[in-house]
């Protein structure tokens, strides 16, 4: 073999090697874009319904006054603003939680095993770590074991 030959079975390989990864990436960029709009979508169906309030623990526990009463509206406003919590928005499958000035205040991912929407504790966001939203009310198809004997 001459070594014209060898650098013409490298190219072919590394070429290859490249077409592989490229595509690669493409695939997973799609399914990865994909996985936020269905995230965005359920979450954005779960918030807008008018009849469903939730309560926001914002210092992290379950204690009755470290939480509050908040409606998300359909139109991107939150019920009885207060400043920092004046609108809501989805964005890459988390909800964030906007300022009067419209800046992101708090920023939350939906945790599907516990069924709540957890703080991602960004520190960037001058919001409380630890806080989550859970619904008011909880649909008794949730809650199995109120119905254990």
């Amino acid at each position: 073999m001459s070594v014209s030959c060898i650098w013409k079975f490298v190219g072919a390989e590394a070429a290859k090697t490249v077409i592989t990864l490229t595509t690669t990436a493409i695939v997973g960029g799609v399914v990865w874009l994909i996985t936020l709009r269905k995230r965005s979508t359920k979450l954005e169906s779960l918030l807008s319904n008018q009849h469903r309030s939730f309560n926001l623990y914002y210092r992290g526990d379950e204690k009755k006054e470290l939480n509050k009463s908040i409606h998300f509206l359909p139109d991107g406003k939150i019920d009885k603003p207060n400043g920092n919590e004046d609108y809501w928005r989805i964005r890459l499958g988390s909800l964030e939680i906007l300022t009067s000035g419209r800046k992101v205040f708090s920023k939350f991912k939906w945790d599907s095993k516990k069924g709540r929407l957890v703080h991602t504790n960004d520190p960037k966001l001058p919001s409380a770590m630890g806080q989550y939203i859970v619904p008011s009310v909880i649909p008794a198809a949730k809650q199995a074991d109120i119905y254990a004997k």
